[in-house]
């Protein structure tokens, strides 16, 4: 019995699934290989499918890489723009919740961080619509705390972002290689958790604004 009637025929029965399964693949093994070493024909035998229902879903390999990008990144910018429109949170306490989101999504999805730098070597702009969007809705934010006083007004807004984004991924990029020099000794240092408490306190010392002399 061919694939096309024990594997690919059910899974047209249900597309989503069909989508999942394709994006799955293809992500595992455009993270290990990169996408010009992966042919569609790996992708299909990985996910289980046809050539055909690939391109019928994402049409080329460009398009799906796309997809895989899009889908990790809208994870990020649903959680980080409910933040932003939450009034539970001002001041140095929203940059506290959006960097442990931030840092925490890095966690969870190590594939992004190795994504984003394939992204900065590509220059690739294609999730660049959210995080414009999520940009704009942060620098609002930090302006409104700014003015009314709970953020040092001396600082770019946009910096601040910026800040506490490199100080999360900076982290899960130099950390493989930190694990290769770190000895038995000092293999505390390589602990997300305390890591994120340290960088956490160093940046929210440094938005804080500074004291006045009487």
């Amino acid at each position: 019995m061919s694939m096309t009637e024990t594997e690919d025929t059910p899974r047209r029965r249900d597309p989503e699934a069909t989508r999942v399964a394709i994006l799955d693949a293809a992500e595992a093994l455009f993270i290990e290989s990169g996408t010009d070493a992966v042919p569609i024909s790996q992708i299909a035998r990985q996910a289980g499918v046809t050539k055909s229902l690939i391109h019928h879903h994402f049409g080329s390999k460009d398009q799906l890489w796309d997809a895989i990008k899009e889908r990790r990144f809208t994870e990020y910018f649903e959680q980080q723009a409910e933040i932003l429109q939450t009034a539970d949170a001002e001041g140095v306490e929203v940059l506290e919740v959006s960097m442990r989101a931030y840092f925490n999504f890095l966690r969870r999805n190590p594939n992004m961080v190795k994504m984003m730098a394939l992204r900065f070597v590509e220059e690739d702009d294609t999730c660049a619509a959210m995080e414009n969007d999520l940009f704009r809705r942060g620098v609002e934010r930090i302006e409104e705390s700014q003015a009314r006083g709970e953020i040092r007004a001396d600082l770019n807004p946009f910096y601040i972002i910026k800040s506490f984004i490199a100080l999360s991924l900076s982290w899960f990029q130099s950390k493989p290689m930190f694990c290769a020099t770190v000895g038995e000794t000092d293999a505390h240092l390589l602990e997300d958790e305390r890591y994120l408490e340290d960088a956490v306190a160093i940046f929210l010392e440094g938005v804080r604004p500074r004291p006045t002399n009487p």
